[in-house]
């Protein structure tokens, strides 16, 4: 299928998380953090397994709806229960120990693949399975889960305004993070690669976010996260300007994407940390959604452009743009004030 067609399906989660996200909070209130979150992972682990039974193509994006819908749940509940956890202390730790855990499943993901193969039901049973197991822990902590007992005081708009760094980082990794996820092993399949080696790029990112994860959550809370930031988004810009150097030597452009991977999924975690900051409660729950709707607007847009350029000027054209949305947002922080947030 041409970049496009992959690129409207992956803006498919976007548009569900628009849609479904900002229920999330009340959803919580109403029937527990650690409830909802089993019922999310039933939800999609079904969606995954109708995406091989259904053989329609054009079926498939209602079916990614829902489970997108249910992905996107995951995030706000998660990302709810550990920023509650946390305190100033610690929040970078805590955080990156999270993002540590999303990247190594980012990671394991394709890697399977090697085991399961691409064809068959073999690799939807296998996400299936890992999703269902994830219940067990869940239920284990559910006495441990926060719940949402305020009233709910502010509204999508009024969050954003309150951090808007915090916010433009979930929109601009969205959208960064679709193209690298999702249309880098079709620029690597373009390129020349088979579809197995392909998907260890994404393996390669995976690693990358496994390894810094933590060293950059340690570092946030000893100086100052808009710096690493401004870091973080600076490596989209060069890993972007690097790539089409390095696709011509596998192993190289593995260990390009290690470091470009590891260093980019900062955006996303210290954006987190910074919602710690600024709020609190309730309050907190809204902005998690609201972070999950930001992310999703990316993952939304981001692929549609990116499949465009990718077809437009094949291959190098998705490089292209995710060098422009990192630079883009670099020169949004250097705009803002320190007190913007």
């Amino acid at each position: 299928m041409s970049g496009s067609i992959n690129g409207l399906n992956l803006a498919i989660g976007g548009l569900a998380a628009v849609v479904v996200t900002p229920f999330m909070p009340r959803a919580m209130a109403k029937i527990g953090a650690a409830e909802l979150l089993a019922l999310a992972l039933v939800i999609a682990a079904a969606a995954l397994i109708a995406i091989y039974a259904i053989p329609s193509l054009w079926l498939w994006f209602p079916v990614r709806f829902v489970l997108s819908s249910a992905l996107n749940a995951l995030f706000v509940i998660a990302e709810y229960w550990i920023s509650r956890l946390a305190n100033e202390s610690n929040r970078g730790r805590y955080i990156a120990l999270y993002s540590l855990c999303f990247a190594g499943g980012f990671g394991i993901g394709p890697a399977l693949l090697q085991v399961t193969g691409t064809n068959g039901i073999a690799p939807f049973a296998a996400g299936a399975v890992l999703l269902l197991a994830a219940i067990a822990p869940v239920m284990f902590a559910r006495r441990a889960a926060p719940r949402i007992e305020q009233a709910f005081t502010t509204s999508v708009v009024s969050v954003v305004r309150a951090a808007p760094a915090a916010f433009a980082a979930a929109f601009v990794f969205g959208a960064v993070d679709a193209g690298m996820a999702g249309l880098i092993p079709v620029y690597a399949m373009r390129s020349g690669y088979t579809e197995a080696h392909a998907a260890l790029c994404v393996t390669a990112m995976a690693l990358g976010s496994i390894m810094f994860q933590y060293p950059i959550g340690a570092l946030a809370d000893r100086t100052s996260r808009r710096h690493l930031l401004a870091l973080c988004a600076a490596t989209g810009i060069v890993g972007a300007a690097l790539t089409p150097l390095a696709v011509q030597t596998p192993y190289l452009l593995y260990l390009l994407l290690f470091v470009w991977g590891g260093l980019i999924l900062g955006i996303y975690t210290i954006g987190l940390m910074l919602l710690g900051e600024h709020f609190c409660d309730a309050d907190l729950a809204n902005a998690n959604a609201s972070f999950v709707i930001l992310y999703s607007l990316g993952l939304l847009l981001g692929p549609l452009g990116e499949g465009v350029a990718l077809d437009a000027w094949n291959p190098d054209g998705l490089m292209l743009s995710l060098g422009l949305i990192c630079a883009v947002y670099m020169g949004f922080l250097l705009a803002q004030r320190p007190e913007e947030g």
